[in-house]
């Protein structure tokens, strides 16, 4: 009876494509988590930018459906906020005085984000005008959004609006 000698490439050629398909497959899998970090990561910049300048971008003719537009991004304690801030009152008070805001988005950072909620600092100028300005006011406005993921996608939690140094007022020229 005669011996069968396997070569050494005859034996390490499974091993080598066994190391190769697990080296495909690692890669896959880290290319399809990334891909997947970076879509959530759009979602929640696109949602928001939106929010931001919902916010920042209203007038006294459209302000009714302009706070229904901020209530729809609003959750938790940032929702009763918006039904404080947007009483009738308020929207009187916008509508007489002929109030108009027009909001520009500078920069938008993500500054935390998990599977559950996240953080953004957005910058933005903000030109204001009314009845009892002579001319537009114009602010760059800082904003810390709080924001939750919940099962109709991202929704802001809470807003912190920062001072500006001095003034707060910008050149308009």
């Amino acid at each position: 009876m005669g011996i069968i000698r396997k070569s050494a490439t005859g034996r390490a050629l499974p091993w080598t494509l066994f190391v190769l398909a697990l080296a495909a497959a690692v890669t896959f899998a880290v290319l399809w988590q990334t891909s997947g970090e970076d879509a959530g990561r759009e979602e929640l910049e696109d949602q928001a930018e939106r929010f931001v300048l919902a916010l920042t971008n209203f007038s006294s003719e459209t302000i009714d459906a302009d706070v229904e537009e901020i209530r729809s991004f609003a959750t938790g304690t940032f929702e009763d906020q918006v039904n404080e801030l947007f009483s009738e009152e308020t929207v009187a008070a916008i509508k007489e005085a002929e109030a108009t805001s027009t909001g520009t988005l500078e920069a938008l950072f993500v500054q935390s984000m998990s599977d559950e909620d996240a953080s953004v600092f957005a910058v933005l100028s903000e030109e204001i005008t009314n009845q009892s300005l002579d001319e537009p006011r114009s602010d760059i406005v800082r904003m810390e959004v709080g924001l939750v993921k919940t099962g109709g996608g991202w929704k802001v939690d809470s807003v912190e609006l920062f001072q500006s140094p001095g003034t707060g007022v910008v050149p308009t020229e």
